[in-house]
């Protein structure tokens, strides 16, 4: 499981900015074995942890990364909120690159 997420994380990494998230969406959906039953369970797991980020965020520690966390698992089963999530890293990097 290790080694399926470190390969995840080299994917999403070398992707092309502003297109990542779409990508990673289009490269799950490819793969064999998908049911509607793991789809769900994915996004619930989600928005679990997109919840547990935002009871973190006033306390000390990693809230947002467990936020970005969460986004990203719903991103993997959703299209609308892959292409929110690539919009989010171009308006991003506008900011941050002037």
């Amino acid at each position: 499981m290790l080694r399926r997420v470190r390969q995840s994380w080299k994917e999403l990494k070398h992707g092309k900015p502003g297109r990542r998230f779409r990508e990673r969406y289009d490269r799950r959906r490819a793969r064999p074995g998908r049911t509607v039953l793991r789809k769900w369970a994915v996004i619930s797991a989600g928005v679990l942890a997109i919840l547990a980020g935002i009871v973190l965020l006033p306390l000390p520690g990693p809230g947002l990364l467990v936020l970005a966390g969460g986004a990203l698992l719903i991103a993997e089963e959703s299209r609308a909120t892959a292409r929110l999530l690539d919009w989010i890293e171009s308006k991003a990097r506008r900011v941050v690159r002037p």
